[in-house]
């Protein structure tokens, strides 16, 4: 199945006052955050009594895209039926890796954001998935860690702020052995 996020005319959808959208299509748009597959959205969505084929519409719509090339098979979507052409990562290029630390850092920022604050993160998770850049994925995680604080304590929060800046890190690395790279070719 495929991950979905939302595009931009999703997102302003979610931030309208009145929105556009039929109030069922509302709500499945909400569930769209670039980790749930389909499969998952499409059971949730029938938990609610919601239409099943939303993710489709929304998705013919504009209002939902495929999440970023080059994102890895999250790991519960591999199996051990899973045929090895599917399970082994195909050839990238060098600019669909350098999305690969970005992509890690923005799942585990939703991730968190939900399983750590539920519907107070909310926003949070709005302005992570405007966040297109590494930069203002890291300028996210202050005010995060503020309100996990708030919410769980030191411990928690320490960890959270650890965790997110080591991904951070890595992400800028990546992202200048790539500039390097580029720039090599270019001479």
């Amino acid at each position: 199945m495929a991950v979905h996020k939302k595009t931009h005319k999703g997102m302003e959808e979610l931030l309208a006052r009145s929105p556009s959208i039929d109030a069922s299509l509302f709500k499945v748009l909400v569930l769209v955050d670039g980790i749930r597959d389909s499969a998952e959205i499409r059971q949730l969505a029938e938990q609610a009594e919601l239409p099943l084929d939303a993710i489709d519409i929304l998705l013919h719509g504009g209002y939902v895209e495929p999440r970023y090339r080059g994102s890895p098979t999250p790991a519960r979507l591999v199996n051990e039926n899973t045929p090895e052409i599917l399970t082994k990562p195909a050839a990238l290029s060098d600019e669909e890796v350098s999305f690969r630390n970005y992509n890690d850092l923005y799942a585990y920022l939703v991730r968190q954001t939900k399983s750590l604050l539920g519907l107070r993160g909310f926003i949070f998770q709005l302005q992570i998935e405007r966040a297109s850049t590494v930069e203002a994925l890291e300028s996210l995680i202050d005010p995060l860690s503020e309100a996990i604080a708030k919410k769980h304590g030191f411990e928690l929060t320490q960890s959270f702020k650890r965790d997110s800046e080591r991904m951070v890190r890595a992400a800028l690395a990546e992202r200048r052995h790539f500039q390097t790279q580029l720039q090599g070719r270019g001479q």
